[in-house]
């Protein structure tokens, strides 16, 4: 650094006691120190010194490259923060806010900033009132924001009490105050009122009446417009009603102009009320399923929400690659109209995909290749069917048998067709058209072999899929039908023989599933905002086996010699399972964030089944689960490790997982991680391969494992690749001292590392 330069060390703030201490003021600094990794040390600060005086080396332009340059104090910019936090805080209300600084350079080369923030007292709402001279504006604004029926996803108007943003008592934040006018102007904009924009509402604020309060009125602004000489006239704002909608088929924009589509479209078929015209190829879709679609209706009032769920149908459709929709205005009989143009591209129709990655698994290496072929408008209705084929292979290190090579095969293939509708017997269009699900089948194949035994498992399902039209990131699955078959054609005797009795009966014998079951998810995360706080919830429900129960009862079916009822010979399950899982993300600032996950799970066989299919058992350990272990290494409970005969053993009924995580930005595209994890896995009853491995009240607690841990992480926006490393803290599967294995950290038995894509939560 220079003479009379000092590098900017640290920012403090110093508020009064009438200073909301949740705001946010970091954000309206102009300058701020060199970041700080895990808010302890300046690395990337370090980094750039390191690189020396000289340039133009290549090493020294990597350096500064990966490191940041010293945030040397400008006294300017410092002024500039006083005049961005005082503007911050009158937004807020405080209208007299008086902010200063000062500058400690009393440390050799460095300064600290200070900012005195005197906010006083705020000003509050003591009257406000909506002075809206147009009577159906004004009780339009006055209605509830509208509720969705659960069932069809339609939107219906609350009768319960109107609640405003802005109310008295309340602080002036402006910041709320626009809020109430863009709520309001939402509720108008799905009400007819087409050309309604926030600017038409506006405040006079009265401060003269009492000291630190304000009266508030909400004013409205006559409709203006331009005539066809030029000059702006005012009017009362008016609805406009939808007249006709046309639905083009096969644009190419790059050939055609989308302000002259009606006239590059000759011929035009009437269906349902709405206009079809077709391109050049005909038509690609049927009429029938874009007009499930369309919930722009002719006749109805403009509403802004039936825009956007008829976005979000047209999107939805894989047989279509783009969607705009436009309007033009006009005017019949004294009414104001809208003509709707939905403009869409048909997408390619058919593709093909393969991959090929390599595996290593506690030293056993193989590979795996997949190729998949996907059809986006089977049957011109946008139906998706696809088709996968995958094939693995696997050397297995010490598994040799006497009948059987030395390694892992597993072979198989699925097959899905998605219909971009609700279907089921008997149910009309016009339900169908309100449910907005779409309709999966699926069915597939797998075979594994290993040594030990060979092992078929054929699939299939009947699905429902649909979002919340009022909340596009909710996602709900109910499965009306989810079967499974497990058949081993061939197992080895001495293998078998040396099974526990339970295990060798439901895992490794014929078995068949019949199911439903019902998820929902929701997750706020997105690309395009990462300055905002996430959170994530799934939730899962599953029954199996009661319908074939039920059936077994009522025909007076005899059970086999294990007491377990039979489906053509083959045992099937009976179970019921739940799982939660729960995530929140907290931005510290734009390079620091902190993410907290619990997850809970819970799987009860009864009836037909004393234990859970081994497909749908609980494991713990991996990179999605406590990190200090490899997958399938940790539980159950406090099960014994040299009680532990192979990994079938370590599975359970029961899950508790908390993982706390500290992300911070590096450089580029490379983030890094701290966490700790917590957790294990329960059986529900006490079985005898699995001492000591049920969930018991009294002792649980004290099996809950800790393992902590560093990663390092790609970001590249749509994708992250990670690595993660993880150590051993409490193990409750070890005995005495040996369970605190935080006393004794090593890279051999307390040490694991994980390869993954994506974030763990």
């Amino acid at each position: 650094m220079k003479e009379g330069e000092y590098l900017l060390d640290k920012v403090a703030f110093e508020t009064d006691e009438n200073t909301d201490k949740n705001l946010d003021y970091y954000s309206y600094l102009r300058q701020q120190p060199n970041f700080k990794a895990f808010g302890l040390m300046k690395w990337q600060l370090y980094v750039y010194n390191w690189s020396g005086r000289n340039e133009r080396k290549w090493i020294n332009k990597q350096l500064r490259r990966v490191g940041e340059a010293p945030v040397i104090l400008d006294t300017l910019l410092v002024q500039q923060s006083v005049d961005e936090l005082k503007r911050f805080l009158v937004n807020k209300g405080y209208l007299n806010a008086e902010i200063t600084s000062s500058i400690d350079t009393t440390k050799h080369k460095k300064a600290v900033v200070t900012y005195h923030i005197m906010a006083h007292e705020p000003y509050v709402i003591s009257g406000y009132t909506m002075g809206l001279q147009d009577v159906k504006i004004d009780s339009i604004a006055h209605l509830t924001p509208l509720k969705r029926n659960w069932l069809t996803s339609s939107f219906q108007t609350s009768l319960d009490q109107y609640t405003a943003l802005v109310k008295e008592g309340g602080l002036f934040d402006r910041d709320q105050l626009d809020k109430e006018r863009q709520r309001i102007t939402a509720l108008l904009r799905r009400r007819g009122y087409y050309v309604f924009n926030r600017e038409y509402l506006y405040y006079e604020a009265d401060t003269t009446m009492k000291s630190n309060q304000v009266e508030l009125e909400m004013l409205l602004r006559p409709h203006r417009k331009i005539d066809e000489t030029g000059n702006v006239e005012e009017d009362d704002h008016r609805q406009y009603y939808i007249k006709n909608v046309f639905i083009i088929s096969d644009f190419e924009a790059l050939r055609q102009r989308s302000d002259d589509v009606l006239a590059l479209y000759k011929d035009t078929v009437k269906y349902k009320g709405l206009n079809f015209l077709y391109g050049p190829n005909g038509q690609n879709v049927r009429r029938s399923v874009l007009y499930n679609c369309t919930h722009i209706t002719p006749g109805k009032l403009y509403n802004e929400r039936d825009v956007e769920q008829t976005y979000s149908s047209f999107s939805s459709l894989r047989a279509l690659r783009n969607v705009n929709i436009r309007f033009d205005e006009v005017e019949e009989n004294d009414t104001l109209k809208l003509n709707s143009y939905i403009i869409t591209s048909t997408a390619k129709t058919q593709g093909f995909g393969a991959d090929l990655e390599g595996t290593n698994s506690n030293g056993d290496f193989g590979f795996a290749t997949s190729l998949s072929y996907q059809h986006r408008n089977l049957f011109k209705g946008a139906e998706v069917f696809s088709v996968k084929l995958r094939g693995a292979f696997e050397s297995l290190a010490g598994q040799k048998g006497s009948n059987a090579l030395d390694n892992y095969l597993e072979i198989g293939g699925e097959n899905s067709l998605t219909f971009p509708r609700f279907l089921f017997p008997f149910v009309g269009s016009d339900f169908s058209r309100k449910i907005k699900a779409v309709t999966q089948l699926n069915v597939s194949y797998n075979s594994q072999r290993r040594p030990e035994y060979k092992r078929d498992i054929f699939s299939g399902g009947w699905s429902y899929i649909w979002q919340d039209q009022g909340n596009m990131q909710a996602r709900h699955t109910f499965k009306l039908l989810d079967a499974d078959y497990v058949y081993l054609p061939k197992i080895d005797s001495s293998f078998f023989a040396s099974l526990p009795p339970t295990t060798a009966r439901y895992y490794y014998s014929d078995q068949f599933i019949l199911g439903m079951g019902y998820s929902y998810s929701f997750n706020n995360y997105s690309p395009q905002n990462r300055q905002r706080n996430t959170h994530s919830l799934r939730f899962s429900l599953e029954f199996a086996g009661n319908m074939l129960y039920g059936l077994s009862k009522l025909t007076g079916a005899t059970p086999n010699v294990n007491g377990q009822y039979e489906l053509f010979g083959i045992g099937y399950q009976q179970f019921v399972k739940t799982d939660l899982d729960i995530s929140k993300g907290f931005v510290l600032d734009n390079r620091n964030k902190i993410a907290f996950h619990f997850g809970a799970g819970l799987g009860v066989p009864y009836a037909n089944s004393k234990v859970l299919p081994f497909e749908r058992r609980y494991f713990a350990g991996g990179a999605n689960s406590l990190r200090g272990w490899s997958v399938r290494t940790l539980g159950p409970g406090s099960m014994a490790l040299d009680s532990i005969s192979s990994f079938v053993t370590q599975v359970g009924d029961v899950r508790l997982e908390a993982n706390l995580e500290y992300r911070t930005k590096l450089f580029w595209k490379f983030e890094m991680a701290a966490y700790v994890d917590a957790g294990n896995i329960w059986t529900i009853r006490p079985y005898a391969d699995q001492k000591n491995g049920n969930f018991d009240f009294s002792r649980f607690y004290k099996e809950i494992a800790f393992s902590y841990g560093l990663g390092l992480r790609l970001d590249f926006d749509y994708f992250l690749l990670r690595f993660d490393t993880g150590l051993k803290a409490y193990d409750p599967q070890q005995r005495g001292s040996k369970k605190w294995a935080i006393t004794r950290p090593n890279l051999h038995d307390n040490f694991a590392v994980h390869f993954a894509v994506g974030y763990p939560f």
